[in-house]
């Protein structure tokens, strides 16, 4: 299959989505597909093997996406265009009006992954303010698509409400390698004290991520178990900083993926006490489960039914509005995390199931070719 892949951002930017479509594309030509990823400039960026990169849009003047479509078909015949869609992949405050004129002028049968949809119409008022924009262009899209692909179930009944298409769940997969090192090895090499209680956090620094609750168990936590200590990658770490207390933070700030999956290894349980709830879109737990670290998050009405039916004792969901539950499975899951040296082991292979990147190619293919098929 020929397929044409549209990403807003691709490596060494940091972008999830970028990296999203980096490994996709890696993937999707391993198992034989002919990829080519159309993206912003610059036009220097490292050329992934196997794949083909067109840089052909200038990411701070979104109205130059309308020459996706002479960049299609110079470079085509393609049997598909895949869109990796987040409304702020293409527009300032997600306002994108030139996106969907340029996917229909490609003439190629259009297929989305929706990564996130349109803000949600609630404080603050700037959010207000952009659904006046997003909602009607996610519209356009759905419409336009004819096939259509969601990170979280919570996506699906909005796209399905537009869409004549098919839609379907397609997790988002991890974008770190996985560490091959032990938990011993990894902590020697970051220089990390090896009898620690190593609490792990992951992320931007953004208000869902709930700093103050992770402090609250941090503190919980250190004050049964003297050993413990916090490990934060990415911008979170100064907000658990502040909301640790006495209880010792390493604030190792944002990495390139072998980093983070080095210290995703020497860490002995993961703090994710979500607002929105734990989801297949989340690539932080994703990473989480790829390393089988023991997880404690949060369950809400947009959590997808797979990880509500997931059964482990390293896998606790609590109600998002429950900080002191959340706080009393924190201390648990410590204390078992002391006890039994492979405690989560088996979220690795929950992981393998539902998350590896064979397996998201695989059910993409198999996505696109049905509706190849229906329509022959």
């Amino acid at each position: 299959m020929r397929i044409a892949l549209l990403s807003g951002a691709f490596p060494p930017q940091f972008d999830g989505i970028g990296d999203h479509s980096w490994w996709l594309s890696q993937t999707l030509a391993e198992q034989g597909q002919e990829v080519t990823v159309f993206t912003s400039f610059p036009v220097d960026r490292p050329k992934p093997a196997n794949v083909r990169l067109v840089c052909c849009f200038d990411s701070s003047r979104p109205q130059t996406i309308a020459g996706l479509s002479h960049a299609v078909r110079s470079n085509g015949p393609f049997d598909w265009l895949i869109v990796q869609y987040n409304p702020f992949s293409f527009g300032r405050q997600g306002f994108a009006p030139w996106l969907v004129p340029a996917l229909r002028a490609s003439r190629i049968p259009v297929a989305t992954m929706f990564h996130e949809t349109f803000v949600v119409p609630f404080l603050p008022w700037q959010h207000i303010v952009m659904r006046l924009w997003q909602y009607p262009q996610f519209v356009s899209l759905a419409r336009a698509g004819e096939r259509h692909f969601v990170s979280t179930e919570r996506w699906l009944a909005q796209v399905r409400r537009w869409a004549k298409a098919p839609s379907q769940l397609l997790p988002v997969g991890s974008n770190v390698p996985l560490c091959s090192l032990t938990k011993r090895e990894a902590r020697k090499r970051l220089n990390l004290n090896a009898d620690a209680l190593l609490l792990g956090v992951f992320g931007f620094a953004h208000q869902s991520k709930r700093t103050e609750w992770i402090g609250a168990a941090a503190r919980r936590i250190h004050a049964q178990f003297p050993q413990t200590e916090v490990l934060c990658i990415g911008q979170v770490g100064e907000g658990v900083k502040s909301a640790c207390g006495e209880t010792p933070v390493h604030a190792h700030g944002s990495l390139p993926g072998t980093e983070v999956s080095l210290r995703l290894r020497a860490m002995d349980l993961f703090l994710a006490p979500l607002t929105d709830g734990i989801s297949g879109r989340r690539g932080s737990i994703v990473a989480a489960l790829q390393h089988g670290l023991p997880i404690c998050s949060t369950v809400r009405s947009y959590t997808d039914a797979f990880l509500k039916n997931l059964v482990s004792p390293a896998f606790s969901l609590v109600p998002h509005d429950n900080q002191t539950l959340f706080c009393q499975e924190a201390l648990r899951m410590a204390e078992k995390a002391l006890l039994q040296s492979n405690f989560g082991h088996e979220l690795k292979e929950f992981h393998d199931k539902h998350f590896a990147w064979p397996i998201i190619a695989e059910q993409m293919v198999a996505g696109l070719l049905t509706t190849q098929i229906a329509g022959t």
